[in-house]
């Protein structure tokens, strides 16, 4: 990757590096539409569990 970064233009640099980069974006937007599901399962579990106003030390006590 250094060569080709080192001796190709840099319109040709810039174009390599965003295809790359939506390559890598891929596979998580993948994985986002898998657990959309269970995302959603719980939030919905976590707004309606009536922990929103406890601080941190009193939702660890509780499931404890």
């Amino acid at each position: 990757a250094l060569l080709i970064g080192s001796v190709s233009k840099l319109g040709f640099v810039w174009t390599l590096a965003d295809t790359m980069n939506a390559l890598m974006a891929i596979p998580n937007l993948v994985a986002l539409l898998l657990l959309s599901g269970v995302i959603v399962e719980e939030t919905r579990k976590y707004l309606w569990s009536g922990n929103l106003d406890k601080s941190e030390d009193e939702i660890t006590e509780t499931i404890a």
